[in-house]
């Protein structure tokens, strides 16, 4: 009898490449589009929205590459940063392609915005000499429907990425959506001397999606009664439209969508009890349509959400419409500051990560938010189709500067990024909004942080770990201090980091960021043996806890506990980690192999 098995469905945000083993029904897809990026040197994959192009590549095709010889696969690229509220303001030069590389670069290097694409690939390159680079850009009809005023910078991106193609052994993949193939096909003669190859994506066939249902299901001791997972995929292969007459009719397709399949395993998956091991007939029938299952799925996380941070639930619904539905109707994007995302508490929308209603992306050595799919946009309106529409603010408030900020900053465009914050800044200290003002100031030494300029960081850090302090908001002045350590580990400065560290931890013993900052620190500092006796406190408090898995690891390694080192970093991987660390991890894992086959 199970006891609250792991919930195998990822629900409505794209499948991750450490999810790979719940991954099901797309093989044959992934060996193709894996076989196809390395042979061509411009591959489009292409589909409708949510039909899973994402969750194939991360989950399906990155982890058929891991043992590609003489091959370097970068991380998946993005073009745009996108503000629910845009302010009227000129972009940089190189938004685009800031983006971009910034998605590209290796962990803890900030690109430069005024780079060409090749240069910063050479950059990322270092003395490298791989046979072939494979680089993908995610979503790429941003390019062409987010800004439509941006043709200049859109056209300068596609020219900078040809000369890419000319100067290095580069296979591009590009992503993007059916209704935008015909305007990405218009620059093929511009971006490859090659004709693209075309590689389009559908919906699951029966076989494939009842793979999709059962195959998760299996990793939990759980299984589906014989019939049951087909009577469920012929479920979702139905759908039943009413005209505006009232008549109906059923349409039965030859596919299903993995989008929605996730969303009704899902749906279905939660409400099983715990000790129920077989999924049967009657379970099944429960079930509601597809589109109540969203919106109930949606309701259902927001009460829990709601519960759990004691954000009350109107605030909560109207904060996730306002700052992640834009004006057309489509995803916006928000900012991770230290403690807060667009005025939310960061605690809120972890635990709307863990809920599977937003995900997260890390750019230019940042952290963005947005909803997991385009459908939610819907389900979230119909969720709460009572409430009224809102109205655009006739003048802007600090929040709204802020989220300009937060946009430029995405963009590679400091200067915006700093202009906006300081009238945000400025606004709030005029209203008397002390706590917003210190959560600016915690931004502005982001801005400086990527920029490059650690000194500047440093002091406005200073300056806004005074004003927390003031304010008595314990958890924000650790997350200051340990974020001044970051600086000064940054800065060469591994003791004032221990001592920031330790200060950090003194104010709240049981924060594990806090505990695996010190460690890390003491690492740097020199002290192996101290920096693994803080990482093991760290896991005393939370034993999943990925990034000291991962620094505990990177320690053992030079302590040559290379079994214990191979025990952590799988762990953590297994956990997933952020982008910035990933790949450092993958690398020390190899050092611990070769040294314990050594």
């Amino acid at each position: 009898m199970t006891s609250n098995p792991t919930e195998p469905y990822v629900g409505p945000r794209p499948f991750r490449r450490t999810e790979s083993a719940l991954f099901h029904g797309r093989s044959q897809e992934a060996r193709h589009l894996r076989d196809a990026w390395l042979a061509e040197r411009v591959v489009v994959l292409h589909g409708p929205a949510a039909v899973g192009k994402t969750s194939l590549l991360h989950a399906g095709v990155l982890p058929l590459l891991d043992d590609e010889p003489r091959t370097l696969t970068l991380p998946v690229g993005r073009l745009i940063h996108q503000p629910t509220w845009p302010l009227a303001h000129a972009s940089g030069p190189g938004g685009y392609r800031f983006t971009l590389i910034s998605s590209w670069t290796p962990a803890r290097q900030t690109p430069d915005p005024e780079q060409s694409v090749s240069s910063a690939l050479e950059s990322i390159l270092a003395g490298a000499a791989p046979h072939r680079v494979l680089a993908a850009i995610d979503h790429m009809e941003e390019l062409f429907t987010a800004f439509p005023a941006r043709l200049p910078e859109r056209d300068r991106l596609i020219g900078e990425l040809a000369q890419a193609l000319r100067d290095l052994p580069l296979n591009l993949l590009l992503l993007v959506r059916d209704d935008q193939l015909a305007t990405l096909s218009g620059y093929e003669g511009l971006l490859s001397p090659q004709p693209f190859a075309y590689v389009r994506l559908d919906g699951l066939g029966q076989a494939s999606a009842v793979a999709a249902v059962t195959g998760p299901a299996s990793h939990s001791g759980r299984r589906y009664a014989p019939g049951v997972a087909e009577q469920l995929v012929e479920r979702l292969r139905k759908t039943t439209y009413t005209d505006r007459l009232g008549e109906s009719v059923e349409i039965v397709s030859e596919q299903v969508s993995p989008f929605e399949l996730q969303i009704a395993c899902a749906a279905l998956w939660s409400g099983l009890g715990g000790s129920t091991d077989t999924i049967t007939a009657e379970l099944l029938a429960q079930l509601g349509d597809l589109t109540g299952i969203l919106a109930a799925y949606f309701d259902r996380a927001v009460r829990d959400v709601s519960l759990e941070t004691g954000v009350p639930e109107p605030e909560l619904r109207a904060w996730i419409e306002t700052t992640f539905i834009t004006e057309r109707g489509t995803r916006g994007t928000a900012y991770r500051g230290l403690t807060q995302t667009a005025d939310m508490p960061n605690a809120v929308v972890d635990a709307l990560v863990a809920r599977h209603i937003l995900t997260e992306e890390q750019r230019a050595r940042s952290l963005w938010y947005q909803l997991g799919q385009e459908r939610l946009v819907e389900a979230i309106r119909t969720a709460h189709h009572a409430a009224p529409a809102r109205d655009r603010p006739q003048e802007h408030t600090p929040a709204d500067f802020r989220a300009a900020a937060e946009a430029a900053l995405g963009e590679g465009n400091f200067i915006s990024a700093r202009r906006f914050a300081d009238v945000a800044a400025s606004r709030s200290l005029e209203q008397g909004d002390e706590r917003q003002f210190a959560n600016l100031l915690a931004f502005k030494a982001e801005v400086a942080r990527v920029e490059g300029d650690l000194e500047a960081a440093r002091e406005t850090l200073t300056a806004a770990r005074s004003q927390f302090e003031s304010q008595q908001d314990a958890l924000a002045t650790v997350r200051v201090l340990t974020a001044l350590a970051e600086v000064c580990l940054s800065m060469g400065s591994p003791d004032e980091a221990v001592d920031l560290g330790r200060q950090a931890v003194a104010r709240m013993p049981g924060d594990v960021a806090a505990r695996t900052l010190l460690a890390h620190a003491l690492w740097r500092a020199g002290s192996p043996a101290d920096a693994e006796a803080a990482y093991n406190d760290a896991l005393d408090l939370d034993r999943n806890a990925a990034r000291a898995l991962y620094g505990r690891g990177q320690v053992r390694i030079a302590l040559r506990d290379f079994r214990g080192a191979l025990a952590d970093l799988d762990r953590a991987l297994a956990l997933g980690l952020p982008r910035s660390e990933e790949d450092l991890a993958r690398q020390a894992r190899e050092q611990a192999l070769e040294r314990l086959g050594g």
